[in-house]
Order: C-alpha cells, then structure tokens, then sequence
C-alpha cells in the first residue's frame, strides 16, 4: 500500500481536536505522555544506538508503544510523544504494511505527507487554537512556551501559522 499522496492537514487537525474532546481538555498544558496511558498506549523512554541519534522516537504497532529517545531535551521529548501518536491514530494501515519504516529525520522522501500529517497532529493536540486564543496576544513566546509546555519554536509556529504573526 502506497501512501505517497499530498498531506490531509484537516484530518491531522480534526484528530487531534477530537482527541482533546473526548478527554475534556480545555486548558494548557496538554500532556500527550497521560493521553497515551489512557489510550493503553506504552511510552518508553530508552537510550539508542550512536548510528540512530537523530530519531527522535518511533512508534511500535506491534507492541503499541512509543519510544522516545532520552537523550532528547523534555520539550522535545513532549512533542515526540504527540508527533508518535499521531502517527499511531493516522496511520495505522500504513504502520502495519510491507512500507513502513522508522524514518531518519534527513531520510524521508516520499514519506514527508505522513511526517507533515503527525507534525500537524502534535501541534493541534499540544498547542491547540482554541486555547492559544485565550494567551497569544497577552504572553510572550517565552510565556507561552512555559504555559503549553512546549518549545518556543513550536509556539512561534503556532502563532504563525493561525494568526499569520
């Protein structure tokens, strides 16, 4: 099964939201790590090798576990977390198909739409709109950060990106 189409942003969008829902979250910071637990999702936390330094996590559809790379900083570690289970909730077909490999961030090919899709699921789900609406024009990115428990990068992202600031 191939999976080489343009990236479903919506979908990604709407997942997450639905996500939040159903778990009733309405304020920062989410906590992707308690949202997996609730899914039955294991999250293990494990050194990798010297030639795999640059994953920062994979997900594992076999055993349904996230694991993320400790050596990552905890922001970064955080969105690991929320970037995997986008994975597991978008693309479990894919996840489960001859296709799937762990991707290397500089190896990804035909396999950016999927990457773009879970980025996009880990940035609604932890930065999500309807709460940043409430923060944006009264906190600093530094604030904000610390507030959604993210990376600053990743707020000026979602600044960016909804507000076009």
């Amino acid at each position: 099964m191939k999976y080489n189409m343009a990236p479903d942003y919506r979908r990604a969008k709407g997942e997450a939201i639905r996500l939040l829902q159903q778990f009733g979250l309405e304020k920062p910071p989410v906590n992707p790590m308690e949202i997996a637990q609730h899914l039955g999702v294991k999250v293990s936390f494990v050194e990798f090798e010297k030639k795999l330094n640059n994953i920062s996590g994979f997900y594992d559809f076999e055993e349904d576990t996230i694991f993320v790379n400790m050596d990552e900083y905890p922001l970064r570690q955080t969105f690991t977390i929320a970037h995997e289970l986008g994975h597991r909730i978008l693309h479990a077909e894919w996840a489960k198909s001859p296709d799937y490999k762990v991707l290397m961030r500089d190896d990804m090919g035909a396999n950016d739409a999927k990457e773009a899709e879970a980025n996009t699921f880990a940035a609604n789900l932890l930065v999500p709109r309807f709460m940043l609406d409430k923060y944006w024009e009264i906190a600093t990115t530094t604030q904000l950060s610390g507030l959604f428990a993210v990376s600053v990068p990743v707020i000026k992202n979602r600044i960016s990106f909804e507000y076009g600031a």
